[in-house]
């Protein structure tokens, strides 16, 4: 019996603890794509909102490609506040033959999820974020 290709999108604010979900349901063998990892630069994150359209455009076709090769979970770690946000990624999964399974993170306190954060997002963009979720 053929095991079924998953793919996982991650909903959460930051500091809320996606990236941890996602290290621990890729494993060994599955792949995280997070917009995030663009703003890397020598190993620090460098934030340049100007980017942010690229930034996404490239994560999505990092995703794209990782379906097309069969990479099982493929695992998409954004904040994705609005269905928007993540619904390319999850029509494109499907379109691929994956179960696709939406995970959103419950929220935290904002004022923790600001010290909990590693790319130093405050407390107000926090709160913003929470108050655009759509559920």
């Amino acid at each position: 019996m053929e095991t079924k290709k998953r793919a996982i999108i991650l909903r959460g604010v930051s500091g809320s603890g996606k990236s941890t979900k996602a290290r621990e349901l890729a494993g060994e063998t599955g792949k995280i794509h997070s917009t995030d990892d663009f703003f890397m630069v020598n190993g620090k994150y460098v934030f340049d909102p100007a980017q942010l359209p690229r930034y996404h455009k490239l994560n999505f076709e990092a995703f794209k490609a990782d379906l097309a090769l069969g990479v099982s979970p493929v695992i998409v770690d954004n904040t994705n506040t609005r269905k928007w946000e993540y619904e390319n990624y999850l029509e494109a999964a499907k379109a691929a033959g994956y179960d696709v399974e939406v995970i959103s993170i419950p929220h935290i306190d904002p004022a923790l999820a600001a010290i909990r954060n590693t790319h130093g997002v405050p407390e107000a963009a926090i709160r913003r974020m929470i108050s655009r979720w759509e559920p």
